[in-house]
């Protein structure tokens, strides 16, 4: 797995950070976020799923109480996932199937083999100060739009 790390001092930086990540993906992704509570995972879900399309970006919200919200979007369906208290969550009938992303996800996951996974790590550094490491497995085609 390959890591790249980002510094972001801003929500605009942030946003920023989406949509470049949007531009790389093709929809059958599994992205992982971890951080602590309020570190920006939401945030960033509703910023990368407006660069998708602004449209549903508009509906994002926690999924915390849902345990998963689906967004359709003109490239391809989003699934967004908190297992935040949840212990087990059988994510097998959506993986593959669109955008997969989870927050707060089982370290299990990064294991998977069937698709593309991109896990971030949000580190709060100040109020709105982040650092984000980015690691990819079998997913290439994403660390290159970082180049």
């Amino acid at each position: 797995m390959v890591e790249k790390v980002f510094r972001i001092s801003s929500l605009q930086e942030l946003q920023e950070f989406a949509k470049r990540l949007s531009e790389c993906l093709r929809g059958n992704e599994l992205i992982l976020l971890k951080g602590n509570l309020a570190a920006g995972k939401t945030t960033f879900t509703r910023f990368l799923v407006s660069a998708i399309d602004s449209d549903a970006g508009e509906e994002v919200n926690s999924p915390t109480f849902s345990v998963m919200n689906e967004y359709e979007t003109s490239r391809y369906p989003v699934f967004h996932v908190d297992l935040y208290r949840v212990k087990k969550f059988d994510l097998t009938d959506i993986i593959g199937n669109g955008l997969v992303i989870v927050e707060w996800p089982d370290e299990s996951l990064f294991e998977i083999e069937d698709v593309p996974v991109v896990g971030i790590e949000f580190e709060i550094t100040g109020e709105n100060e982040r650092i984000l490491r980015l690691k990819v497995k079998k997913g290439g085609y994403i660390l290159e739009c970082f180049e």
